[in-house]
């Protein structure tokens, strides 16, 4: 990714996925801030939670509906698995 920033496919990565690996990055970086608004703290929690355990849906959609909502995640649309899910 660094040596290719704009082609991510000659690292091996799709768009998509450097795309997501950006957006996290700028989720740490967000985090780190002490003047972070609570609620949007909230969103980005929850984003990286949906994302290192793999919840059902997508992780960026609901993210940006948590924004949109100042805090309320969408768990109709992304939320832990159950079972064997």
């Amino acid at each position: 990714m660094k040596t290719h920033p704009l082609s991510p496919e000659r690292c091996g990565a799709t768009k998509l996925e450097a795309e997501e690996i950006l957006f996290a990055a700028t989720v740490a970086m967000e985090l780190a801030k002490p003047d972070l608004p609570e609620w949007k703290r909230a969103c980005m929690n929850n984003y990286v939670r949906c994302k290192e355990e793999e919840w059902s849906g997508s992780c960026y959609d609901c993210f940006r509906s948590c924004e949109g909502q100042r805090g309320n995640w969408p768990r109709d649309k992304c939320r832990r698995k159950t079972g064997d899910d």
